[in-house]
């Protein structure tokens, strides 16, 4: 009786850590790749074994027969959905590779699938047709097969071959040794959710009749053991369909999923069916015990995945380690401008403790001209002087001055001097000018001899060579951080081909490579929005016999020209950035671009005044800009398939 107690309780905590498990995986796919139709079909099979194991939860801490009997029919909301799921995700394996009357048929076929399955359910759910009542008295309590079950059977094992073909099919025609392997995982394990089912509601109930209760839970939880490793193959499997990612990425993303989520929480349910051990083996109550393990897991499970990250990304990034840590290491090493404001006040204090003074103000120039970037002291005299002296005339004559090669102490006293303030320049090693500090002028500055005390005055030059330092070390920064914005395009462009190359085949059409993969693609991008408002380019444009456009018809009046022009006007779309992103950014200007150059239609040279650029760095950047609508439109092709 101890080890059928045990072993009823392993079978009920893999039963939720199968719902843990699954649910955890629907929503990774559901999150990261709803668009495509595979990882779609795969979702609505991992919600049916959901439902299933997560009925058998319910039914097991049930008490009442016709509680039981209700949660055992309605398990059938999951149960009846797996054949027509299996037939969505065969479909869309080997949707592309067909034509289009074919397209359409099965479509239908699904749809009529699904229609069927909620038929079963209703039948289930009602009348006695497909389950019948009679639960055996078994550790596991299951219904009895009806007159329509078999039907049933029949149905999910065709489901089941036609997706195993589809499979094959795939594989065979698959170009890459990657994508080969994927499509073996899922042979491997595409039965897993007609496992998951199907034995709850023959196989577990003829075992009830004849084999010892202890054998029937252990075969219920090999079963769930099973299943649950080779839905996480399947949905691995699946993971890499329709994603422009290298596979690293998406390895990674998957394996920091399972951290975040199956591993967290099938280990609190773990915990929480120890604590009533724990209860009656040390007499203390439950909800303590509860708190005290609530609490250990918060400390423990962050270190834990702290521990385990390391190892993963040595297992998922292997030769590009050293990169990859390299990377994650500038948030800490990187001199921000929160930093330099920091560091600027706490010097300007030491400045002007130095020379006796109060107050002080160090100005860059910016994009938008000179700013005050750190001050202290009297804000009031500070912007008096700012109001008197504009800093956009006063700068640039303090730039050309010849005193950033003499001594501080020449600085000093050559400095200019005007309403209270004597401003020194800053420069960069390269000899660049950074900016100027601003200090109050007053005698202490001045020895009795004309001349600064040169203990101060040695204090001052380190202090303002620290400040200089500091600006040229973010003005470098930020440099760099330009350029990688404006590769940033480009970089993710060779990432998303890395992945189209061995996905074209089964993406594409014949007729729809010809025209997204041309090799004047980006020409026939521009041309098209050059003439977005009508014209030629546009109305006979290649780019009407995308699978994007054909789709965009019946919402546009049948007018291909006005399905294009909304196909356009979306891939322009999926380019707006976060509003929370800088304004300035580079791809806010792209957008920008996009958006009143070719949406708004107006001229170049207003729109470059506009954005506060040369026509030449305006026609650089739009280049850029109608090459990323060139991306986009090869990525709806790629992502955008049919709705079974």
């Amino acid at each position: 009786m101890h080890i059928l107690a045990l072993l009823q309780m392993v079978n009920e905590l893999l039963n939720a850590a199968v719902v843990i498990v699954v649910f955890s995986l629907f929503a990774y796919l559901a999150l990261h790749n709803w668009r495509n139709g595979t990882a779609r079909a795969l979702c609505v099979l991992l919600l049916c074994v959901v439902f299933v194991y997560g009925g058998d939860i319910l039914v097991a801490r049930a008490a009442r027969p016709d509680t039981i009997q209700f949660l055992l029919r309605a398990q059938w909301v999951g149960i009846a959905l797996v054949p027509a799921a299996y037939l969505h995700l065969a479909t869309s394996l080997s949707f592309n590779r067909q034509s289009p009357p074919r397209q359409a048929r099965w479509r239908w076929y699904v749809r009529s699938s699904y229609a069927g399955s909620i038929a079963f359910f209703a039948l289930a759910l009602a009348t006695n047709l497909v389950v019948q009542g009679g639960i055996p008295e078994s550790v596991v309590n299951q219904a009895q097969a009806g007159p329509l079950f078999s039907v049933y059977v029949i149905w999910l094992l065709f489901s089941m071959l036609l997706l195993l073909r589809a499979i094959l099919e795939a594989r065979q025609q698959a170009l890459t040794p990657g994508l080969r392997r994927r499509l073996t995982y899922l042979v491997t394990s595409f039965m897993a959710p007609g496992l998951g089912v199907f034995p709850y509601l023959a196989v577990t109930s003829y075992l009830s009749s004849v084999a010892p209760q202890w054998l029937v839970l252990l075969a219920s939880s090999t079963v769930s053991v099973g299943i649950m490793g080779m839905l996480v193959v399947m949905t691995y499997s699946v993971a890499f369909q329709g994603i422009l990612l290298p596979d690293r990425l998406i390895k990674y993303d998957f394996a920091r999923w399972g951290l975040y989520g199956p591993l967290v929480g099938v280990t609190i349910i773990l915990v929480l069916q120890v604590v009533p051990i724990l209860e009656a083996w040390l007499g203390l109550p439950a909800d303590t015990l509860i708190t005290f393990a609530v609490m250990m897991m918060t400390v423990l499970m962050p270190i834990i995945i702290s521990r385990v990250r390391s190892y993963l990304d040595a297992l998922v990034f292997q030769q590009d380690q050293a990169e990859i840590n390299y990377l994650r290491s500038l948030p800490r090493s990187t001199f921000t401008r929160a930093d330099l404001r920091q560091l600027l006040d706490n010097t300007l204090i030491a400045v002007c403790g130095s020379l006796g003074v109060e107050t002080g103000f160090v100005v860059v120039p910016g994009s938008s001209g000179y700013s005050l970037q750190a001050s202290c002291g009297s804000q009031q005299a500070i912007r008096r002087f700012l109001d008197t002296h504009p800093l956009d005339m006063l700068l640039p004559k303090l730039e050309h001055t010849p005193v950033h090669n003499a001594s501080m102490l020449s600085v000093i006293d050559t400095g200019w001097v005007g309403d209270g303030f004597r401003l020194l320049p800053l420069w960069s090693p390269d000899q660049r000018f950074m900016g100027a500090l601003g200090v109050e002028a007053t005698p202490d500055i001045i020895s009795e001899n004309g001349k600064a005390v040169r203990e101060v005055l040695a204090l001052i030059d380190a202090l303002t060579h620290q400040i200089e330092l500091a600006l040229t070390t973010v003005d470098l920064q930020q440099r760099l951080f330009d350029t990688l914005r404006g590769l940033g395009p480009e970089m993710q462009s060779l990432q998303q081909l890395t992945s189209q190359l061995e996905h074209v085949p089964a993406a594409l059409a014949p007729g729809e490579i010809e025209v997204a993969n041309n090799a004047d693609f980006t020409q026939l991008v521009k041309d098209a929005l050059t003439h977005y408002w009508g014209g030629p380019k546009l109305s006979d444009s290649p780019l009407l016999g995308l699978r994007s456009v054909r789709r965009a018809l019946r919402d546009n009046g049948s007018s291909p020209t006005r399905a294009l022009q909304a196909v356009l006007r979306q891939a322009i779309n999926n380019l707006r950035p976060d509003e929370q992103l800088d304004p300035t950014a580079q791809e806010w200007v792209l957008y920008n671009i996009l958006d009143l150059r070719f949406l708004q239609g107006k001229r170049t040279r207003e729109v470059a005044n506009r954005l506060a650029m040369s026509e030449s760095d305006f026609y650089r950047k739009q280049r850029i800009a109608v090459e990323e609508v060139a991306r986009q439109l090869a990525l709806m092709e790629t992502t955008d398939v049919a709705d079974a």
